[in-house]
């Protein structure tokens, strides 16, 4: 019933989606890059600018802000004078300024293998909140493709993702992803359609996703309809920012016929700047859940592990 309701009225969640889009626009903030010197970006600012007495960071995840740190002035010089950035995480206010787009235009390896397929994307951030793609499969045949998405910010908690793509020889195929953090952040909802514009089918998955069980792994529990097949599927998540793995049950009907899956993925292995990568090795038989948006990096939660990632005096 959820399916058919998320069905029904897709077309007004596009529209939704379609015109909002917010830029960061806040000065006297600093913006981190991938692999940028937050410290030499704080220094040339109180150089900059003297009588300030704090400067606000905002750190970024993939393009996007949430949390921002207002970092006193003198608790930094002192921090830095000892190299010890541990206290000033707690002396600098942090605040939920609701999900941004930063200025950050990288490049993306995508690459997805499984025993009876292969996909490799290509993207560019040609703006902010705008992505630009080839990429190039092997099912059956090599083909090859263009895709076009645009990321829009629907709430402080709420993003969302449209485009299309285009195979050679192949109908026009429309997609619509959009993911919700709780108000608790302990958990995330999350929606994708897939429509192709000479079909009347849709492609239609939801899940709902619980952060940090018993500290360990991410629990997942969705249902999708795809060719007109209702299936479920479960499964749990291990690992870090740059390795996950994923290991569930998918094709679930009943006990005697679920299927066992698994999912490992890798995540800016080649450490380049403004250039990231992820490789996904799966046995799953369709890619349709497997690039799914996320906002866990973006929990204050997480706020301590960018901290220590990025405020580094060595």
């Amino acid at each position: 019933m959820l399916i058919r309701i998320f069905i029904r009225y897709y077309k007004l969640i596009i529209f939704m989606l379609i015109p909002i889009s917010i830029q960061a626009d806040e000065s006297n903030h600093v913006i981190i890059g991938f692999n940028d010197s937050i410290i030499n970006e704080i220094d040339d600012f109180f150089s900059a600018q003297p009588t300030k007495k704090n400067v606000i960071w905002a750190p970024e995840v993939k393009g996007k802000s949430k949390y921002t740190f207002s970092i006193p002035k003198n608790a930094y010089l002192i921090s830095k004078n000892y190299a010890d950035a541990s206290d000033l995480f707690y002396l600098s206010e942090q605040t939920d300024s609701g999900l941004k787009f930063q200025s950050n235009k990288t490049k993306t390896l995508d690459i997805i293998i499984s025993e009876n397929y292969s996909n490799l994307i290509l993207s560019h951030r040609i703006l902010p909140d705008t992505n630009l793609g080839l990429f190039f499969k092997n099912k059956e045949k090599i083909s090859f493709g263009v895709k076009l998405n645009k990321d829009v910010i629907i709430t402080k908690n709420t993003f969302g993702n449209f485009g299309v793509e285009q195979v050679k020889n192949e109908d026009i195929i429309f997609n619509v992803k959009f993911v919700k953090l709780s108000n608790s952040e302990n958990s995330e909802f999350y929606g994708n359609i897939n429509h192709e514009f000479t079909s009347d089918h849709l492609n239609v998955g939801l899940s709902n996703t619980w952060f940090d069980i018993a500290n360990q792994f991410d629990f997942t529990l969705g249902i999708y309809e795809q060719g007109k097949k209702v299936e479920s599927e479960i499964y749990a998540t291990f690992g870090d920012e740059n390795i996950k793995f994923n290991v569930g049950f998918d094709k679930i009907k009943n006990n005697s016929r679920m299927n066992m899956f698994f999912n490992l993925k890798f995540e800016n292995t080649l450490n380049m700047r403004n250039f990231g990568s992820n490789i996904t090795v799966t046995s799953k038989e369709s890619t349709f859940s497997l690039k799914k948006l996320t906002l866990k990096s973006f929990r204050k939660k997480n706020l301590d592990k960018l901290w220590k990632t990025y405020m580094n005096y060595n």
